[in-house]
């Protein structure tokens, strides 16, 4: 299995020639092909490009939700497809945050329950992980909101919920998918200064997609796509 040294504030995340390739129909399409990036803990990544570029794609594989058809991902210096699957749930419950753009509540659970959800499925105590998501909550501004279910939550309080519940479980690293891309820009202005905030205040790297310039020129790194994915026909 390999394992890369890792350092203090270094490489919380490391790509290496990243390529992936899938079928469609008659013909094969390559979002992209031998890319890498690297991020360091506490900073900020924003990747930009046009829809269709396979932005979302590239945090997936990022994520270990989705195989590259080559390359390597390194988390705090460990290959994560070099795991099971089961090893790369655990990872995942452990050392990744995800926000989404359309935050993905659980509509039957409160505030409070949605950000717990990762703690109780490591099987933390109840009450210890309640008190943790009553305490993010906190941060995030929403102390006043802890029983709301999301259907009583404004666009931009949900996305902060979606926020604490990222970072609940002290991730190393918070992937953040068009997460104000739903929000009216005064609100998504709040969500994104928000985001960035708590993940630099958690010392947790932050890979953010997004097609908004404004807020991309805001993060310490970008990184941009700019290339419609390649099709070809399949060789026989």
């Amino acid at each position: 299995m390999t394992k890369e040294a890792v350092l203090p504030g270094v490489a919380v995340l490391r790509a290496v020639g990243l390529t992936r390739r899938y079928s469609d129909g008659p013909r094969e399409v390559v979002p992209f092909e031998d890319l890498s990036l690297e991020l360091v803990a506490g900073q900020s990544l924003a990747v930009i490009g046009p829809s269709g570029v396979g932005k979302s794609t590239l945090l997936h594989l990022l994520g270990g939700l989705d195989k590259p058809t080559s390359g390597q991902v390194f988390i705090e210096g460990q290959s994560i497809y070099e795991l099971t699957d089961a090893q790369r749930t655990l990872l995942r419950n452990k050392k990744l945050g995800f926000v989404y753009q359309f935050h993905h509540l659980l509509e039957e659970c409160s505030a409070l329950e949605n950000v717990a959800m990762p703690l109780l499925i490591r099987r933390e105590p109840r009450l210890k992980a309640m008190r943790q998501a009553s305490d993010w909550l906190g941060r995030v501004g929403l102390e006043s909101r802890l029983d709301h279910p999301p259907s009583r939550l404004s666009g931009g309080e949900r996305q902060r919920v979606a926020i604490a519940r990222a970072l609940v479980n002290a991730p190393s690293l918070v992937l953040a998918d068009e997460p104000t891309g739903n929000l009216d820009r005064d609100t998504a202005e709040r969500v994104f200064e928000l985001l960035v905030d708590r993940c630099r205040e958690a010392k947790a790297g932050l890979v953010i997609v997004t097609h908004d310039l404004h807020f991309a020129n805001r993060c310490d790194q970008r990184f941009a796509m700019t290339s419609l994915p390649v099709t070809s026909p399949l060789q026989a």
